[in-house]
């Protein structure tokens, strides 16, 4: 799918992850994860491989309420548009 973020268009060192109803966090190494993944690796497709196992990932009724989540792109999109020429 096009427009989907992916490694390659992060570009600081460090992914941070969490999950609000679990109240877990973490950072994440973003050359690790290319190494590992490669840089075409979505952000969507490393949610669902941080979340393996999260109980709310696949609810019963089929809807995903798992929280997990990357703060550092919504830290970034606010830099990028603060930084923008109007």
């Amino acid at each position: 799918m096009p427009g989907l973020l992916t490694l390659r268009d992060f570009k600081g060192p460090v992914i941070t992850v969490e999950c609000k109803p679990c109240g877990q966090q973490g950072e994440l190494d973003r050359k690790a994860l290319v190494k590992q993944f490669g840089a075409s690796m979505r952000f969507v497709d490393l949610r669902r491989r941080m979340a393996m196992g999260c109980d709310k990932m696949h609810c019963s009724d089929g809807q995903d309420r798992c929280g997990t989540g990357f703060p550092c792109l919504l830290e970034a999109a606010v830099v990028f548009e603060l930084q923008k020429p109007t």
